[in-house]
């Protein structure tokens, strides 16, 4: 039995078949619409791929840094933040650790949004 292709699949051909040759074939703005609508495409279809997990981490990240403080919070990031605000990150080894569970929050974003950019190294 043959398996249809999944819609992250799908999409991935989508932003190859723009970048590989719409944007060749085109100049000025249509070309740049191409390459904006690959793009998307690609961003999409890592998001299909990885967003669940990205996600889930975020949360389990997130609880980290408020811990019981946070724990039955609806909407953990705006939780962390006002606990954030409130100066519990305000001793130098909890910037730190906080800054380290933010840095990789951050990176999981990147890994969907700008693959490549994910690996910095925080320096």
């Amino acid at each position: 039995m043959h398996q249809p292709p999944s819609a992250a699949d799908l999409l991935r051909t989508v932003a190859e078949t723009l970048s590989d040759d719409v944007v060749p074939a085109t100049t000025g703005p249509a070309q740049h619409q191409a390459r904006v609508a690959a793009n998307i495409a690609s961003i999409v279809a890592r998001e299909l791929e990885l967003g669940a997990d990205v996600r889930a981490r975020e949360d389990q990240l997130l609880r980290e840094i408020g811990g019981a403080a946070v724990n039955n919070a609806d909407d953990l990031s705006t939780a962390v933040a006002e606990l954030l605000r409130s100066g519990a990150a305000d001793t130098e080894s909890e910037h730190h650790r906080v800054r380290a569970l933010l840095t990789e929050i951050v990176r999981g974003d990147l890994s969907i949004a700008k693959p490549g950019y994910d690996d910095w190294d925080g320096e």
